[in-house]
C-alpha cells in the first residue's frame, strides 16, 4: 500500500528578493541572525547591522525539505553578510579606502599630503593639495574592509596593502637594491619619497613598483646656484697625429637662479625659471684634433667608415656590446652631465619607452648617436649641438636597474660597437 506524505505549514526564508531555502519556524531563523550579529560584534569589536533584506512567507512543504534548526547558522552565513557604519576616502567618485571613523580618515589625508608638502633647501611652499577631488563620505562596509590609519595610509601611498619591504645592509646602493629585488631606481625612490641616494644601515625601503592612488600637487617658488655647461673648442692640428688632446680641460660656470615649479608627489613636473645670476663665468674646454682621422668598422656591408667620437662620460663599463644589446652602458652618479659625442642635430629628445628619458643625434656623416635612460635633457629637436657640449644628465629612467647612459652608436642606420669609434 502506498501512502503520500503530507504536506506541512513551513516558512520560505527570502533573501534579497530570492527564496533560499524552507523551514519550521520564523522565529529561529530571526533569533539565529542576531546571534550571528553579537558573535561579529564580539569579534570586530564593531557595532553592525545586516546588509540584506530577509522576508518570510507563509507555504506548505513536504517535512523532508525543511532546514533543521541545527543548520540554520551555517547555511544564513552563505547567504547574508554584516556591514558597519564607517567612512570611506573617496577620489573623483571612486573608493579607495575606508576607515572606522572621519578622524583617522583626514588623519592619513593630511599625513599623505604633507609628506608631500616638504620643501627643499631654498624652497617656499606657495601652494598644496590634491589633484583629485577628495572627499570623506558616511558609508556602510564590511568589516573586513575597514582599515586601520596605517594601512590606510600604506595602502593609499603604494597602492598595495602588502608592499615588499628591504632593510639597507652594510654597503648597499640603490642600484644594488634594486638588482636584487628585480625593480628600478626610479621605483624605489619614488615609492619611499627619497630626494637623493643616501641610504643608512637598517633603513627600510619599499622594495615594489608602486602606484599611489592619490596625487599631491606642490607649487614651490626657490633659488639655487646650477653649474653652467663649459662649451667644447676643437682645434685643427694638420701636424698632429690621428688622436684628440686635451689642451684645456675646461670647467663649468655657476649661475644662481630663482624658480617656480609644480611637483606631483614629490617629482617635479614643470619648472619656469624666473631669473639668474652669473656668479662665475664657464671656462671653455679645448681640444686638438689631428687632421687624420681613425678608422672605424661599421656592423654590415661596407665594412669601415672613418670618424673619433668623445665619451659622453666616463665611468666604469657595466654591460658591453653584444647581441640584444647594441650598445654600451656606463655607470655613474645620477646628475653627472653628458656631453654630445661629436657635433650635429637632435633629431629626437624626450621620453622613449624603455629607453626612458633620451636623446639622439644626427652628425651629419652616417653616424648617428643615442644617449638612453637620462635624468634630465638639456636639448631640443632640431638644435644644432657641438661635440662636448652637456646634454643631459645621467639617469635611471625607463627600464634601468640603476644610473647609467645606455650608449648607441649608428653607422647608416645599423648599430656598430662604441668602443671602435670611441677614443
Amino acid at each position: 500500500m502506498w501512502f503520500l506524505a503530507a504536506k506541512i505549514s513551513a516558512i520560505a526564508v527570502i533573501v534579497d528578493g530570492e527564496t533560499q531555502f524552507l523551514t519550521a519556524s520564523r522565529q529561529e531563523v530571526l533569533q539565529t541572525l542576531s546571534q550571528m550579529e553579537l558573535d561579529k560584534e564580539a569579534q570586530t569589536n564593531l557595532d553592525l547591522e545586516l546588509r540584506n533584506a530577509v522576508e518570510f512567507k507563509q507555504v506548505f512543504a513536504l517535512p523532508s525539505r525543511l532546514v533543521p534548526a541545527e543548520q540554520l547558522e551555517a547555511l544564513l552565513a552563505q547567504q547574508v553578510s554584516f556591514a558597519a557604519a564607517a567612512v570611506s576616502i573617496r577620489a573623483d567618485n571612486q573608493t579607495i579606502v575606508s576607515l572606522a571613523n572621519e578622524e583617522e580618515a583626514r588623519q592619513v589625508l593630511e599625513q599623505f599630503k604633507s609628506e608631500y608638502g616638504q620643501v627643499e633647501e631654498g624652497e617656499k611652499l606657495l601652494y598644496l593639495a590634491f589633484e583629485q577631488q577628495v572627499k570623506i563620505v558616511p558609508d556602510k562596509v564590511s568589516p573586513d574592509q575597514i582599515c586601520s590609519p596605517e594601512k590606510a595610509y600604506e595602502l593609499i601611498k603604494t597602492g598595495t596593502l602588502n608592499p615588499e619591504k628591504y632593510v639597507v645592509q652594510e654597503g648597499d646602493n640603490l642600484w644594488l637594491i634594486a638588482r636584487r629585488n628585480d625593480t628600478y631606481v626610479d621605483e624605489i625612490k619614488k615609492a619611499n619619497n627619497l630626494t637623493s641616494e643616501n641610504l643608512q644601515p637598517g633603513q627600510e625601503l619599499i622594495v615594489v613598483k608602486t602606484k599611489p592612488l592619490l596625487t599631491v600637487v606642490a607649487q614651490v617658488e626657490g633659488e639655487k646656484v646650477e653649474a653652467i655647461p663649459y662649451e667644447t673648442e676643437v682645434v685643427v692640428d694638420a701636424s698632429a697625429p690621428a688622436t684628440v688632446r686635451v689642451r684645456e680641460p675646461g670647467s663649468d660656470g655657476e649661475k644662481k637662479i630663482t624658480y617656480q615649479a609644480t611637483k606631483k608627489n614629490g617629482v617635479i613636473a614643470e619648472r619656469e625659471i624666473t631669473s639668474e645670476q652669473i656668479i662665475k663665468h664657464p671656462v671653455t674646454r679645448v681640444l686638438v684634433k689631428g687632421k687624420q682621422v681613425v678608422q672605424v668598422a661599421s656592423r654590415g656591408s661596407s665594412g669601415i667608415s672613418k670618424g673619433v667620437l668623445d665619451w659622453p662620460v666616463y665611468g666604469p663599463i657595466s654591460q658591453y656590446y653584444r647581441s640584444g644589446h647594441p650598445a654600451i652602458d656606463i655607470t655613474g652618479k645620477t646628475g653627472t652631465s653628458l656631453r654630445a659625442a661629436d657635433s650635429g642635430y637632435v633629431v629626437s629628445a624626450g621620453w622613449s619607452g624603455g629607453y626612458g628619458k633620451c636623446i639622439v643625434i644626427d652628425h651629419g656623416n652616417g653616424y648617428s648617436t643615442r644617449y638612453a635612460h637620462c635624468n634630465s635633457l638639456n636639448v631640443s629637436v632640431g638644435q644644432k649641438v657641438s661635440r662636448g657640449q652637456v646634454i643631459a644628465t645621467l639617469g635611471s629612467t625607463g627600464r634601468s636597474t640603476g644610473p647609467h647612459c645606455h650608449f648607441e652608436v649608428m653607422y647608416n642606420g645599423s648599430p656598430i660597437n662604441p668602443l671602435n669609434a670611441l677614443k
